[in-house]
C-alpha cells in the first residue's frame, strides 16, 4: 500500500472514529480519493461517504424528531432514520390524537406504547365521563333557564336567610320589579302583606324543619302598594354536598280563582236568601189566600141565598160588590205572586216599545178609582200632558198598578192620592203621594226587602207584602230607581225614575 493509499485509508478511519463516537458534525475529507490506484478502496471511500451523508440526515432527523418538530419530512433512503420514521409517524399519529381530544373527541383510543397509551386511555375515559357530565349539567342547566325565563309562573331563589337572588320574568311582571332593581336587598316575606306575614314565616319554618314541599296561598306586595292573592309552593335547593343553600319559590296569581271562590260563596248565600225568602212568602201567600177565599165562598153562599129567595136587592148589591172586590184583590195577588216567580227565574225580558206615560196612568187611575170611589178618595193625575218613552210598557203597567193600589190601600175615607211626572232630560221621574198614614221610620228599610212585612189598610185590608218588592226588582229591570219619603201619620210619596231604553 502505497503512501497515497495510506493516507486514504487513515482519513476513511477517522470518518468512522466520528461516526462511532456520535458526532453530528462530520467533514468527511478523502481529497486526491481520485488519484487512488486501489479501486476497492475508492470504492470503499465512496461507500463510506455515502454512509456519513446518511448519518447526518437521520441525526438531524432525530435531533428534530426530539425536539418535537413532527411536521418535518423524514429522509427517504436512509437506514440509519428506518428506526425512527414509525416512530415519527406515531408520534404524529398520537399529536392529532391529542389535539382532536383537545377538541373534545373522547372516542379516540391511543395505541402508542403499553403504560404510556394506558394511562392516556385513562384519562380519556375520565374526560368522557366529565364531558357526559358536563353536558348534563348544560342540559339541566339549559332546561331550568327556558322554564325560569319562559315560565307563565313566578319563580323566586333566594339565600336560606330568604333574601332575593334571582327572579324570573314572570315573577318580575307580576310584583312590579325592574331588570335594575336591588333585589338582594329584599327578603321574600318583604313581598307579603303585614296581615299574611305570620303565615310567611311558618311557611320557611317548615322547610327548616326538612318539609320536602310547602304550599301555601298568601297575599303578595306589588311595587304600586297594590297586592294579588298567589298560589305559593316552595322547596329547599342544595349544594353538591348535598347542603341547604336556598329556597326555590313557585308561585302563581290565583285573584280570579279567589274572586269566583267569594263569588260562589255569595252564591250560596244568596240562594240560601232566596230560599228563605220563598218559603217566607209561600207562607205568607198561603195565609193571605186562605181568608179571602173562605170569604168568596161565606159571601157566595149568602148571596146565592139572597137571590134565590129573592129578597132585599141592596142586600144582594151590597154581598157582590164584596165578592167582587175580594175577587181583584185575589187576582191582583196572584199576578204579582206569577211576576215575582218569573222574575226570580229570570223569565221577565225586557222589551222595550214606545207608548206615552199620559195614556198609562190615566188608564191604572181608571182601575184604582174602582176601589177608591169605594173609600171617597179623590185619585188624580196633577200634570197630564205628552210623555213619550221607550221602556217596556207591561213592566211599568204593573210598578204603576202596584204603587195606587198601595196608596189606595194606606189612604183613609175622603183622602187624597195625587200622581205626578218630572221629565227630566231623557228621563221622568213618576210619583205616587196619599194622605194616608204615612210610615215609619224603621218600616221604611223593609218596604223593598222584606216579603213578609205587611201591616193592615185604613179599613183593615190585607196585603201580602209582595207588591213593594216586585217594584224595586221590575225598577232595576228598566234601568231605573225607586224610593219613598214618608212622615209618619202625614202620608208617603213614592218615586221612580224612568228613561229612555233605545
Amino acid at each position: 500500500m502505497n503512501g497515497n493509499e495510506n493516507d486514504t485509508f487513515s482519513k476513511l478511519i477517522l470518518i468512522i472514529d466520528q461516526i462511532l463516537s456520535g458526532k453530528r458534525k462530520i467533514n468527511p475529507d478523502i481529497s486526491g480519493i481520485e488519484n487512488c490506484e486501489n479501486e476497492k478502496l475508492k470504492e470503499l471511500a465512496e461507500k463510506i461517504v455515502f454512509l456519513t451523508e446518511q448519518y447526518r440526515e437521520s441525526y438531524g432527523f432525530i435531533l428534530d424528531l426530539a425536539a418535537g418538530k413532527l411536521n418535518i419530512d423524514p429522509p427517504h433512503i436512509n437506514a440509519f432514520a428506518n428506526p425512527f420514521k414509525q416512530l415519527h409517524s406515531d408520534l404524529r399519529h398520537l399529536t392529532w390524537q391529542i389535539q382532536e381530544i383537545a377538541n373534545g373527541d373522547y372516542d379516540q383510543c391511543v395505541s402508542f406504547s403499553g403504560d404510556f397509551s394506558e394511562a392516556i386511555n385513562k384519562m380519556i375515559e375520565a374526560l368522557r365521563e366529565r364531558q357526559v357530565l358536563a353536558d348534563r349539567n348544560r342540559e339541566n342547566e339549559y332546561l331550568f333557564r327556558s322554564i325560569f325565563s319562559t315560565s307563565p309562573d313566578g319563580i323566586i331563589i333566594c339565600d336560606l336567610d330568604n333574601h332575593i337572588n334571582n327572579l324570573s320574568n314572570a315573577a318580575r311582571k307580576m310584583l312590579q320589579f325592574t331588570e335594575d332593581g336591588n333585589d338582594d336587598k329584599i327578603r321574600f316575606v318583604d313581598l307579603i302583606i303585614d296581615e299574611d306575614k305570620g303565615k310567611g314565616h311558618w311557611f320557611f319554618e317548615e322547610l327548616h324543619k326538612g318539609t320536602p314541599t310547602v304550599f301555601a296561598e298568601l297575599r303578595m306586595l306589588q311595587k304600586d302598594g297594590n297586592w294579588f292573592w298567589s298560589e305559593q309552593h316552595a322547596s329547599v335547593l342544595f349544594d353538591s354536598n348535598g347542603h341547604p343553600k336556598g329556597h326555590i319559590i313557585i308561585f302563581r296569581d290565583i285573584t280570579e280563582r279567589k274572586a269566583g271562590e267569594e263569588q260562589l260563596l255569595k252564591f250560596a248565600s244568596d240562594l240560601d236568601e232566596s230560599n228563605r225568602t220563598k218559603d217566607k212568602l209561600f207562607s205568607v201567600v198561603a195565609h193571605d189566600l186562605k181568608n179571602p177565599f173562605n170569604a168568596l165562598l161565606g159571601f157566595s153562599d149568602i148571596l146565592l141565598k139572597e137571590a134565590s129567595g129573592n129578597q132585599n136587592i141592596d142586600k144582594i148589591k151590597k154581598y157582590a160588590q164584596i165578592l167582587n172586590d175580594s175577587a181583584k184583590k185575589e187576582f191582583d195577588l196572584l199576578v204579582n205572586l206569577l211576576d215575582w216567580s218569573r222574575l226570580q227565574s229570570d223569565k221577565i225580558v225586557v222589551s222595550p216599545e214606545p207608548f206615552d206615560l199620559n195614556e198609562l196612568i190615566a188608564y191604572n187611575i181608571g182601575i184604582g178609582n174602582t176601589t177608591a170611589l169605594t173609600k171617597n178618595i179623590l185619585l188624580q193625575f196633577a200634570n197630564p200632558g205628552n210623555y213619550p218613552i221607550i221602556t217596556d210598557k207591561a213592566i211599568v203597567n204593573t210598578i204603576l198598578r202596584n204603587l195606587i193600589g198601595n196608596a189606595v190601600k194606606y189612604t183613609p175615607d175622603n183622602g187624597t192620592i195625587t200622581i205626578s211626572i218630572l221629565p227630566g232630560d231623557d228621563t221622568y221621574q213618576i210619583s205616587v203621594a196619599d194622605s194616608g198614614t204615612g210610615i215609619t221610620e224603621e218600616n221604611i228599610k223593609k218596604l223593598f226587602t222584606d216579603t213578609a212585612h205587611s201591616t193592615p189598610g185604613t179599613n183593615n185590608e190585607k196585603g201580602s207584602g209582595l207588591g213593594l218588592v216586585l217594584c224595586k226588582e221590575f225598577v232595576n229591570k228598566v234601568s231605573g230607581d225607586i224610593w219613598v219619603k214618608s212622615v209618619y201619620g202625614q202620608g208617603a210619596t213614592f218615586t221612580f225614575s224612568l228613561k229612555n231604553l233605545k
